[in-house]
């Protein structure tokens, strides 16, 4: 006979939420030390080399130090702002700028793969969501449950704030590419990379705006399709508000004990 189905209780629920917690800790600590290896590493192997540009070393380089910087965020918005970033939330977070700086600029993965900007570009809308939901928590403080609570409010704040991240996403990619000659909104037709040499072939007319508009309706996907699961199962969900408060509150005991 099989094992008899029954419901947790709030305790067991709660230990292994904690033992959850402690593991994203751990997987922390991974990506950091992960991001060093591979920053000393290729970046020393650019200096070796030799036949790279000083601007790409530079480029390169800094993205492996951004991405240890965003390691350290977390820990840095508990001890200076109060504020509390869930666990589960900031290790996604961390994965995707893990994927989207150390992966995608600092080992050329843009330029090896012309579908990796697409993919990060349909997840973030996705992640984007969910930050909203913790940045209603947090501004609400604990007010949050009026919003919550009603479904098209809720729908239309999450699909905003992920359009409205992705487009000044988008300035920024603008802004950086004009700064510092990089390719990050992927104008060349000849290279999906974000560094470009005088020989690549810049794309024109219609096509030059094909990244920046793809980038856009990808994070507008990523957040509709969370917003269709949270119309559709609001009531479920509405029901587990208070539960969900109570997670929130552990993360904020465990993140205050755990190191980032």
């Amino acid at each position: 006979m099989g094992k008899e189905n029954r419901k947790l209780s709030w305790e067991e629920l709660e230990t292994q939420y904690r033992k959850r917690i402690k593991r994203l800790h751990r997987t922390n600590s991974v990506i950091f030390w992960v991001t060093l290896a591979l920053a000393v590493t290729n970046v020393g192997m650019l200096l070796v080399r030799g036949n790279n540009t000083w601007e790409e070393i530079v480029f390169r380089g800094g993205q492996y130090l951004a991405m240890l910087l965003i390691l350290k965020a977390p820990s840095f918005l508990r001890k200076r702002f109060k504020v509390d970033v869930p666990a589960a939330l900031s290790v996604v977070i961390l994965l995707f700028a893990f994927s989207a700086l150390v992966l995608g600029d600092g080992l050329d993965f843009y330029g090896r793969f012309t579908w990796w900007d697409s993919v990060l570009h349909g997840f973030s809308g996705v992640i984007l969501s969910f930050v909203a939901l913790w940045l209603i928590h947090v501004i609400m403080a604990g007010n949050d449950k009026y919003i919550y609570f009603n479904k098209y409010f809720l729908v239309l704040f999450l699909v905003m704030f992920s359009l409205g991240m992705g487009a000044c996403w988008e300035i920024v990619e603008y802004t950086y590419d004009s700064l510092s000659g990089t390719n990050t909104q992927q104008f060349m037709a000849s290279t999906t990379g974000s560094i470009f040499t005088a020989e690549d072939i810049p794309l024109c007319g219609h096509d030059a705006l094909r990244d920046t508009m793809t980038d856009l309706v990808l994070d507008l996907c990523g957040a509709f399709a969370v917003s269709v699961y949270g119309f559709i199962q609001h009531n479920r969900l509405k029901e587990r508000y208070a539960f969900a408060v109570r997670l929130m509150e552990i993360d904020r005991e465990e993140m205050g004990e755990g190191k980032n």
